[in-house]
């Protein structure tokens, strides 16, 4: 099959580089729109304004350029934002509430996509297996913020405390997000930041 036997390229040249961009935004409004299984390589073509041709010289399925959004998504989003957020030991809530601030900047952008992902998650074992080690960058972020505090601390199992931490943030933010909770987010997060406020401190 065309699928299997033509090798993809990596681009270049500036032209190449900025199809392949086109590619990527118009897959990741299709897939949000359509769903996996409801978008196909012509769609994603046309909206990028390439032809097919092209899109197979780049990717060899949509299931390809599926994952690699969804790596970029980790990679762009939730690897950098974390990772760049500093917080101060001495203001502890306000630490608590940046984090989880923090975790919603990250998942912010394209939160139909991220539904997807959600989907595919119990569908498809390449999806589980790259989103499983999404969590696994996410947690060690958490972890590595409850250390700074280790001093003053209700809890001492800190990688337990990062797992509960972690669920709750990723449900309420699921709810803010996907689910479209915005109208009460500021009060959700306000809930959310000082439930673990008390669960780590007090």
């Amino acid at each position: 099959m065309r699928e299997i036997e033509q090798k993809t390229r990596i681009p270049q040249q500036k032209r190449s580089i900025e199809t392949k961009h086109r590619l990527l935004v118009a897959a990741k409004d299709q897939f949000a729109k359509n769903g996996f299984h409801g978008t196909n390589a012509k769609e994603i073509a046309a909206s990028a304004g390439v032809s097919v041709g092209s899109f197979y010289s780049y990717f060899k399925d949509k299931k390809e350029l599926f994952m690699e959004i969804f790596r970029q998504h980790i990679e762009e989003k939730i690897v950098r934002i974390l990772g760049e957020h500093q917080f101060d030991p001495n203001h502890r809530k306000e630490g608590v509430y940046r984090l989880i601030k923090a975790m919603l900047e990250a998942h912010e952008p394209y939160p139909q996509f991220h539904r997807e992902v959600l989907a595919m998650r119990y569908a498809d074992p390449e999806v589980e297996a790259v989103f499983n080690e999404m969590d696994q960058q996410s947690l060690g972020h958490v972890e590595r913020f409850i250390e700074q505090f280790r001093d003053n601390l209700r809890i001492t199992d800190i990688k337990t405390a990062a797992h509960v931490v972690s669920a709750a943030v990723e449900e309420i933010i699921c709810s803010i997000t996907i689910f479209g909770d915005r109208q009460d987010a500021d009060r959700l997060i306000d809930g959310l930041a000082d439930m673990i406020h008390r669960y780590l401190f007090d």
